[in-house]
Parts: C-alpha cells; sequence; structure tokens
C-alpha cells in the first residue's frame, strides 16, 4: 500500500482474529491505535518504552494464537527510539511477531538523519 495511514489502519484488521493478541506501546501514532481498535484481536496496551511492562503483557497473552507486539520506530512527538534489539528479544521469548512504523524514523536516524 502507498498510504501509510490506509495500511496502519488495515494491518491488524486483516491479520488478526479474536483467538490473537496485539500489544502496544501506549504512545504509538493515532493512527496505528486507530487500527488496533478496529481489528478483532485481543488489546494489550503497555508503558511507553517499558519493557518490563511489555513481558508481564506478553506473559498474559500466552494463551492467544500469535500475539504481535506493534511499536512506533521513532515516536514522533518526542522523538524517542523504539529498543528495537529488546523488543525483539522479547518476540523471540514468547514467540511473538514484531510490527515497526518506521514513518517517523525516515530521514531522521542515520549518516544523513540527525
Amino acid at each position: 500500500l502507498t498510504d501509510t495511514l490506509t495500511h496502519r489502519l488495515c494491518s491488524c484488521q486483516v491479520l488478526l482474529t479474536p483467538e490473537d493478541a496485539v500489544l502496544s506501546d501506549e504512545l504509538n501514532h493515532a493512527s496505528i491505535i486507530d487500527g488496533i481498535r478496529l481489528c478483532k484481536a485481543q488489546k494489550y496496551r503497555y508503558r511507553h518504552l517499558d519493557l518490563d511492562d511489555l513481558e508481564n503483557k506478553l506473559k498474559q497473552a500466552q494463551s492467544q494464537r500469535l500475539r504481535v507486539i506493534v511499536t512506533d520506530g521513532v515516536f514522533s512527538m518526542d522523538g524517542d527510539v523504539a529498543p528495537l534489539r529488546g523488543l525483539c528479544d522479547l518476540a523471540e521469548r514468547y514467540a511473538a511477531l514484531v510490527f515497526i512504523d518506521e514513518c517517523h524514523a525516515t530521514g531522521f536516524l542515520g549518516e544523513r538523519g540527525r
């Protein structure tokens, strides 16, 4: 999809069922949150960038068929960068998928970024 708003709104609806869980950073972009609200999966919100809270939510979601951790790569309001290595380590430990929205990271990180 070329429209990122459409992509965010549709992804969770198409991929997740009531037997699944989506775990979202509490400060994700509004369009991500709207997409999550529209899907039928069980919803868990973890404290911003808090891997311990995310791990507790992952433990709670273990009975779900799929678990998907959803985060912005860079949070547009504060410029916080998601701890991707830690997120991926937890995803591996709890057999979860990771969905990263990199929309706000473009031009922000890397050699020609900040």
